[in-house]
């Protein structure tokens, strides 16, 4: 009987799995998105996707989300686990597609400059990164609201005990996952690059080399992060709002550092403010990414956290969408003085 059930919620679960499948090919294929293509941007999410995945969790771990999202029953304490996979692959996704960007628009303003419209057209291509980590995000965030409504629903329990034990037996097999995580997301990131500064030399006003390797910048995010975990003590959360928090300072100091130099019409200051920006917001992102999401992954699927904090699910939601605010902001910063020198 129970064998029944399954194979009946797995069955449904496929179909409802495929029209949705055939309503995102039909939507392709008609043409009305097609001015929101971006291959390598897509590329780069989906494949990141699956590195982030790999960083934070482990084969069987993966498995198990994939089977409850179909409709698998389990007990609750594999439920909340899977519901977290699906949340933290929401996150990783929204991460991804603003870091993207980001990565994107500093390439495209490093490249060689021409027309208004071509370096304007080709900023606003950056940003449909962050739409498609957005659109990926929603998906994700599907089925972990349905696994958690299931655990509502039927209120089934378990000792902490059996979850630690089920937590810990998961996490001793993930660390040839971690590796292989970690060196798809460095091949994804370096490919991505590529592709994108293919046939671009950077021998622009800011290439980018000089915008992302930005020293100071560098320093607030790595050093201030380091003090603030050192100074917190409260596991890999410290970590996640130590980038964020100082990220945001750095955002705010660079965004500052413009208006000064808007103001005293000084283009060696609003060079050095944007890649100050870009640079402070992409290795927070970065940060939050590869070194805190995945401790906070492993603290929460071996039973050492019943569930994600609320704080750092604030900051996972907010920080990204500062940064990309920010990234339209340098992007008015840039196309200001091109408008001035085009129309002087």
């Amino acid at each position: 009987m129970r064998e029944n059930t399954l194979n009946k919620a797995l069955r449904h679960a496929s179909l409802k799995w495929l029209f949705a499948a055939a309503f995102v090919v039909a939507v392709l294929f008609s043409g009305l998105f097609s001015g929101l293509m971006n291959k390598a941007g897509l590329f780069y999410l989906v494949s990141g996707s699956v590195a982030a995945a790999l960083m934070g969790f482990s084969g069987r771990e993966i498995g198990a989300a994939f089977r409850s999202a179909a409709g698998r029953p389990g007990p609750a304490a594999e439920l909340r686990r899977a519901a977290h996979f699906w949340e933290a692959a929401a996150r990783n996704a929204w991460v991804l597609g603003v870091l993207g960007s980001t990565l994107n628009f500093t390439i495209v303003l490093g490249g060689e400059s021409g027309r208004i419209e071509d370096v304007g057209s080709r900023m606003i291509q950056a940003f449909i990164v962050s739409l498609y980590g957005l659109v990926l995000s929603v998906i994700c965030l599907v089925p972990a609201l349905k696994i958690m409504g299931e655990i509502e629903g039927t209120g089934a329990l378990e000792t902490p005990a059996a979850a630690e034990i089920s937590g810990a037996a998961s996490g001793r097999t993930f660390v040839y996952e971690r590796v292989i995580g970690y060196i798809l997301f460095a091949a994804v990131l370096g490919l991505t690059i590529y592709f994108l500064m293919k046939g671009r030399p950077q021998n622009g006003v800011l290439p980018m080399a000089k915008a992302v390797l930005h020293g100071p910048a560098i320093l607030v995010i790595v050093g201030g992060t380091i003090a603030f975990a050192l100074f917190m003590n409260a596991g890999a959360r410290a970590l996640t709002l130590g980038f964020a928090m100082t990220g945001l300072i750095s955002l705010l100091m660079g965004f500052i550092q413009a208006l000064f130099g808007f103001v005293h019409r000084s283009l060696q200051d609003i060079v050095s403010a944007i890649a100050f920006i870009i640079s402070a917001g992409s290795f927070a992102l970065l940060g939050m990414l590869v070194v805190a999401a995945p401790l906070e992954d492993r603290e929460m699927m071996e039973g050492r956290r019943e569930r994600s904090d609320s704080l750092s699910r604030m900051f996972w939601i907010v920080f990204p969408l500062l940064a990309f605010i920010f990234l339209v902001l340098t992007f008015i910063m840039v196309i200001t003085p091109m408008k001035q020198k085009v129309g002087g």
